[in-house]
């Protein structure tokens, strides 16, 4: 039988002290560990509210889908308008190619082939290409008083270069209106993006458009001072989605 001596004072007392201490290193390692765990939750909570503000702002920031219909609605009316002035510069254009057709066909002809027109006062003569002719190239005694003059003509070349360029314009303007529409059929615009393409539309809409929508004419200094694309959203928000790692899907369109 092994017979256990009791601890002497001294060992009695080391081992109490070595127990106090395990004990006070363990609630001093779990002290820590608590604090650690309260600020990681707290870090994460910090994290979620500040992504929650994120997006937020984000979804904010984009053209509620009621803006957006009524674009597209304002889209169509000034596209109707469009094609009506396209419609009515047609007409123009063809009763203006008939007045200068027939002034050309009754014009005298030189010898060259060109056809030339006197002056209402009779003094000076324009080929059909706007010319002036000496004297010595045709006389304008020599011409017929009873054949077209040189204004009415005139006039008249300057009416279809006009309304050319006004065709122009007006094909021009239906392009801005198709992109336009298809920037809002891809979705995800901001309100910013649907301001700036309005007042695109608005302030660059033809003359002959205008007067269809019976708009006045816009003021010089009301013309957009930038014409970025709206093709993509601002500086700002791009950082948004990247901090917040979301994509909002495409919004609704009318009906």
């Amino acid at each position: 039988m092994q017979v256990v001596l009791p601890r002497s004072w001294k060992e009695e007392f080391a081992l109490a002290a070595a127990m106090r201490r395990e004990d006070v290193l363990h609630k001093e390692k779990m002290a820590r560990f608590e604090a650690a765990s309260r600020q990681r939750i707290e870090e994460a909570r910090i994290q979620q509210k500040r992504r929650e503000q994120e997006f937020a702002a984000l979804e904010a920031a984009f053209a509620p889908p009621a803006r957006i219909a009524q674009f597209k609605s304002q889209l169509d009316t000034y596209d109707a308008k469009t094609v009506e002035a396209l419609m009515d510069n047609q007409k123009a254009i063809e009763i203006v190619r008939q007045k200068i057709d027939g002034m050309l066909g009754k014009a005298q002809v030189l010898p060259d082939g060109r056809r030339v027109f006197k002056t209402t006062d009779g003094q000076k003569v324009y080929d059909e290409h706007g010319l002036e002719l000496s004297r010595d190239v045709v006389d304008p005694a020599g011409i017929d008083d009873r054949k077209p003059r040189w204004e009415p003509y005139r006039d008249a070349k300057a009416e279809h270069e006009q309304l050319m360029q006004e065709r122009q314009e007006l094909h021009d303007y239906q392009t801005k209106l198709d992109d336009a529409r298809a920037r809002i059929d891809k979705g995800e615009i901001t309100q910013k993006d649907l301001d700036t393409l309005k007042a695109d539309i608005e302030t660059n809409a033809p003359d002959a458009v205008r007067e269809k929508l019976g708009l006045e004419k816009p003021k010089p200094d009301a013309q957009p001072k930038t014409t970025a694309p709206a093709s993509s959203l601002p500086g700002d928000m791009d950082a948004l989605m990247q901090k917040t790692g979301h994509v909002p899907a495409p919004l609704p369109g009318p009906g």
